[in-house]
């Protein structure tokens, strides 16, 4: 199977371009399958590298952004093929604010698309690397 994935990208101070990883959104043109996996709404790591930061600013805004997620990934149900890699072009294309995405970056795989998110997590974000 082919997935396409973008990392999620927390940076509240876009003068300085400084960011964390902080989630992984992926999908399956040809599965018509759409998967993402957050990290929790109170993060120590974002609190220490973003010391000037208000916590409350991070907690707000992963819980929109789940909220978002959720809902792009029920409009894409029934999606498939070119339709849901354009949407999901759409959905992950360069936009300003405090969440961002990665460019959108390809593999193959014979896992399901769950524990393809749960290593594309543990990499990106929790810096797990070990892919076996």
């Amino acid at each position: 199977m082919i997935v396409r994935y973008s990392v999620i990208r927390f940076m509240p101070f876009a003068e300085t371009q400084e960011f964390a990883n902080v989630g992984v959104l992926a999908h399956s043109p040809d599965a018509g399958i759409v998967e993402f996996k957050l990290a929790a709404g109170r993060n120590k790591r974002i609190s220490a590298f973003f010391d000037d930061m208000d916590g409350v600013l991070y907690t707000k805004a992963m819980s929109v952004f789940k909220a978002e997620l959720t809902r792009v990934k029920n409009v894409s149900v029934g999606l498939a093929g070119r339709a849901l890699a354009n949407f999901m072009d759409e959905v992950t294309r360069p936009r300003e604010g405090f969440l961002t995405y990665s460019e959108t970056s390809t593999l193959m795989t014979n896992d399901d698309m769950g524990a393809v998110v749960d290593r594309l997590y543990e990499t990106y974000v929790a810096h797990y690397r070990d892919w076996e």
